[in-house]
């Protein structure tokens, strides 16, 4: 049996840890109070030991106690918590021929939900124990008939789990547990609030049950708002996150080559297995369909397709008709896929727990994996953040020409259009397939029951990402499509007008633009005219912005700047690919404190705006500076890395340079030598100072 060291109180809050030497467990499920019949349904699946984090959580969980599990990804944390509920619900006689709902498990996404639902009909189907899932996106009206049928263990994302419980399909009054699963991502989608209301549907008296891969302070502070004060179970004392059988490393390239390195990497791999992680849903279905027509088997996950299509595009990559799945973070957590070989992040991740998670998906169960990042120039402002979290730098691979595939096919062109009519396919299907019968978001039932808020509605079971979504129709703002977080993007505005002009004059309070020259309008449909002959027409117009930076960004800051009470001026140059914006004035001094820490907030906060309000040029590199404070300090910078690239030409020997430079300056020096076809750069060093090397090519 594992040994708990270190063993501390914090609070109310106990804590015990697990030495890494002791992570290879051999104690088998019989040294457990567990019943026979439980123990045979495990052996029948093919599980004869248990699992370090199993072996610490069985125990506590069946002797009622609230826990907080942490353990990294792929250590088994689903059975950690199936195990220990199934039993309970064996032994529990009171109601026996009844099926009230005992236990609830909330998942963040519908997927996670889904394989959460699958081990407990693996391990209990069996032995009696009925088990339902109700997620987002399926039909309603089969989940309510499941539930009526008599549920023990109802496995469900928050929103639609609320959904039920205020149309009384769902009711908790003999719960006796609640298990959140990936705690730290129910918290980090936003779903607190609906997280605490269900809490106060159920007794103070059920066990709180929260597994996760981090910890997090809104976890804790929930579970001691309802009167639990867990006890914190984590396997790792040496603070290290990241699975040993997991190899991973970093290719420092450039953004064109990231393809090219891409598809070499996946020729090399035999019977490739891989998942290929993106920042965006645009990214996603870009690489996927350049994989298709380079030969491969791949295919995008998106949270635009229906919930039965992404269903079975799981199903296909689990069988293996799809061999490369190419996806955002809503795969990254919690899904338990066999024999991943191989992980890509084609981007890094922008937020460091996500690498964890990501690699994570491959080294399951103790086997060998393999996980290699791409680092382009844009990804380099992550990786500070990244080891920072995981306490180590990542190991950098030697590249040369005879790393790139160079027979590419052209990219394909995958348009906001398509992604438009995407969406109108997914209504266009849903509401096929919902005729006759009562919406599945429950807003028929809203309107029975006298609730017409819209704000009211749930929230959907994942967070829209920064491009695929940025199609909203104004007649449903993100505010009334039940979305609890940031504003959503608004590119594309569609509005019925009778002139161009009036159609501008709508989209201004869209786009929050004032000036007219910025608009695009385009006549989608012609309308009748008012009095059939003659009068107004009534036209559908669509309107988005040009990419004139300069009309878009100066009101932007001035704005800012208004706001703040700075005594700053600011302009804006474009010179494709690059940006740039300079301030210049009395207050320079505050933006350049602390290392440009304000300077680089207008630069992040600039850089969203554009994301979220128009279409970029294609390599778009933006740079923010001081124009009086930073010239003198960039100029004697460039001449310096002048100097040492024309050393490296003439010697053929790299040369790193003394000064350790923040992330702005780094990337001046970066973007420097972009063209410089003689050199390249590469950033050495942990932390948020490093050195750059300057390399012949």
């Amino acid at each position: 049996m594992l040994s708990l060291v270190n063993s501390s109180k914090i609070g109310h809050l106990t804590e015990f840890r697990v030495k890494n030497s002791d992570m290879e467990t051999t104690t088998e499920f019989t040294s457990f109070e567990l019943s026979p019949i439980l123990i045979d349904s495990l052996q029948k699946s093919g599980f004869q030991k248990a699992s370090a984090i199993q072996e610490m959580t069985i125990t506590p969980i069946l002797e009622g106690k609230d826990i907080l599990a942490l353990a990294e990804t792929g250590s088994g944390k689903t059975g950690a918590f199936a195990i220990p509920i199934i039993e309970q619900i064996l032994r529990d006689k009171e109601n026996e021929g009844d099926y009230p709902i005992r236990y609830v498990v909330m998942s963040p996404t519908r997927e996670l939900a889904q394989q959460t639902y699958k081990v407990f009909n693996q391990f209990g189907k069996e032995l009696g124990i009925h088990t339902a899932c109700v997620i987002g996106g399926e039909s309603m009206d089969r989940q309510k008939d499941v539930i009526g049928k008599g549920v023990q263990v109802l496995v469900a994302t928050p929103g639609r789990l609320k959904d039920l419980i205020n149309q009384k399909i769902v009711k908790l009054d003999q719960c006796k547990g609640v298990v959140f699963d990936e705690a730290d991502r129910l918290f980090d989608m936003g779903f607190k609030k609906d997280i605490e209301y269900i809490l106060g549907k159920i007794s103070d008296q059920r066990q709180l049950i929260m597994v996760s891969a981090t910890t997090n302070m809104d976890v804790l502070n929930t579970a001691h708002k309802f009167r639990s004060h867990p006890l914190e179970l984590k396997l790792n004392d040496d603070g290290n996150i990241l699975v040993e059988s997991i190899h991973h490393s970093l290719a420092m390239v450039s953004s064109d080559e990231k393809f090219p390195l891409l598809v070499n990497l996946l020729r090399k791999e035999e019977d490739h297995y891989a998942i290929v992680f993106c920042n965006t849903q645009y990214q996603t279905h870009l690489v996927a369909e350049w994989l298709k027509a380079m030969g491969f088997k791949a295919k995008p996950i998106s949270g635009r397709l229906p919930q039965n299509k992404r269903t079975k595009l799981m199903q296909e990559f689990r069988d293996k008709e799809v061999t490369i799945l190419v996806c955002t973070d809503v795969a990254a957590r919690g899904l338990d896929i066999k024999d991943v070989s191989f992980v890509i992040n084609y981007d890094l991740p922008q937020e460091a727990a996500n690498y964890v998670h990501r690699i994570g998906r491959t080294g399951r169960a103790g086997k060998e994996g393999k996980a290699i990042s791409l680092c382009a120039h844009e990804d380099c402002e992550y990786l500070d953040g990244i080891y920072a979290y995981i306490e180590q730098k990542i190991e950098k691979m030697p590249l040369s020409d005879g790393d790139f595939a160079t027979d590419i096919v052209a990219k394909p062109r995958i348009d906001y259009k398509s992604l438009r009519l995407m969406d109108e396919n997914f209504t266009r299907e849903r509401n096929d397939r919902g005729k006759g019968r009562e919406k599945r978001d429950g807003r028929r039932d809203d309107r029975k029951n006298g609730r017409a808020d819209s704000k009211e509605r749930r929230p959907r079971d994942r967070k829209p990402d920064p491009v695929i979504d940025n199609y909203v129709r104004p007649d449903r703002p993100a505010e009334e499509m039940g979305y609890q977080g940031p504003p959503v993007n608004r590119k594309v505005f569609e509005a019925t007008a009778g002139s161009e002009n009036e159609a501008i004059s709508k989209a201004e309070g869209w786009f929050k633009v004032k000036d007219k020259e910025v608009f695009n309008v385009e006549l989608l449909e012609k309308g009748k005219r008012k009095f059939i002959i003659f009068g107004p027409r009534n036209n559908k117009y669509k309107v988005t912005l040009k990419p004139i930076y300069k009309k878009l960004l100066e009101p932007f800051y001035n704005e800012m700047i208004t706001w703040m009470g700075l005594d700053l001026e600011v302009r804006v140059s474009f010179k494709k690919p690059s940006l740039r914006v300079s301030f210049s004035g009395n207050d320079e001094g505050l933006m350049v404190k602390n290392e440009n820490e304000l300077l680089e907030a207008f630069e992040h906060l600039g850089k969203k705006f554009l994301s979220q309000t128009v279409r970029t040029h294609d390599g778009l590199k933006i740079s923010v500076r001081c124009q009086n404070k930073s010239q003198n300090q960039e100029n004697s910078l460039m001449k310096l890395v002048d100097k040492l690239a024309k050393q490296v030409v003439d010697t053929g020997k790299p040369v790193k340079m003394r000064k350790s430079l923040n992330p702005a300056e780094r990337r001046l020096v970066h973007q420097h030598l972009e063209t410089n076809k003689g050199v390249k750069t590469v950033s050495l060093g942990d932390g948020r100072l490093k050195k750059i090397e300057i390399q012949p090519v």
